[in-house]
């Protein structure tokens, strides 16, 4: 008895829900589908010389009943043959929709967006562009980017109309960002897809390189400060005549450096145009390193006849 009034419970609610379907299919509903655009028919050697887009957007208004057949389909897709299409511009408007759709049930449309597509076409031509890379990094505290970030390829052919690609300068990674990093990065990234039918790309994604490593602070002594085009009879004497400095960096470039790698320098023209004979040396560090500080800072000096 039990088991038969499960089955009983069971069937109810089937047919409950069944008949809420039934009930509300039958009311008027606004949606909007996203047909691809397919291309059909194009000459070889011709690219679109407008822009044309993937997708197109389409309003309707219709019984649920009705709607709910667009969703049932297979694929739908807004087709455009293009083997009648010359040089000469030739206009797609809204209102041809039924003309390029193939719509299971009878419905018309509201609004189309694009509400118009130009067709013409162009000579094809192609062109190799540098790729930007859309890839901001922000690191973990102790760790920082060592040398530069590398993107393989660095560059990427396009195809289309040659009035279409010539302004096109470089192309862009999808935006990828990464915070927190502490360990060094190589990552496929796709790039950008083109907007529209008329360019085509023939690299899709790059892949990302980024050396990351600790960072700490080393302390460089006793680097000699040097006077630049001193002319032979004359000397500076620099007072003191050695700068420390501390800088930061990863560990491994650090553990390489050596005071030779450090260059402190004023140019002669500097000081002799100078009157307060206070001076303020340049300092020259390896690529990579960060100065933190710099003792002294400035330098009393004297120029006197050499010896």
């Amino acid at each position: 008895m039990e088991q038969r009034r499960y089955h009983i419970v069971i069937g109810s609610i089937l047919f409950a829900v069944l008949a809420w379907v039934s009930v509300n299919l039958r009311d008027e509903y606004t949606i909007t589908k996203h047909f691809p655009v397919v291309l059909e028919n194009l000459k070889d050697g011709k690219a679109l010389k407008y822009p044309v887009p993937k997708i197109v957007n389409v309003r309707f208004r219709g019984s649920g009943w009705s709607l709910a057949g667009l969703y049932l389909a297979p694929q739908i897709t807004y087709s455009i043959d293009l083997s009648t299409v010359g040089s000469e511009d030739f206009t797609i408007m809204g209102r041809d929709l039924l003309e390029h759709v193939r719509l299971p049930v009878a419905l018309q449309p509201l609004d189309v967006k694009p509400d118009s597509i130009v067709l013409a076409l162009d000579n094809y031509s192609e062109k190799r562009v540098p790729i930007t890379a859309n890839i901001p990094t922000a690191f973990k505290d102790g760790y920082g980017q060592v040398g530069t970030s590398t993107i393989v390829p660095d560059s990427v052919m396009i195809g289309g109309s040659f009035n279409l690609i010539e302004h096109i300068n470089s192309w862009p990674t999808i935006f990828s960002k990464f915070d927190d990093l502490h360990s060094s990065l190589s990552i496929e990234i796709p790039l950008e897809e083109p907007s529209s039918h008329s360019v085509n790309l023939f690299t899709h994604s790059i892949r990302y390189q980024l050396n990351v490593q600790p960072f700490a602070e080393k302390v460089f002594t006793g680097i000699p400060l040097t006077a630049i085009s001193t002319p032979p009879n004359r000397e500076v004497i620099f007072i003191p005549p050695r700068i420390d400095v501390i800088v930061r960096g990863g560990i491994e470039r650090l553990a390489k450096l050596t005071n030779e790698d450090f260059k402190a320098s004023v140019s002669y023209q500097n000081l002799i145009q100078d009157s307060s004979e206070i001076i303020v040396p340049a300092l020259t560090v390896p690529a990579e390193i960060k100065i933190m500080n710099k003792n002294p800072e400035r330098f009393s000096y004297i120029i006197r006849k050499k010896l």
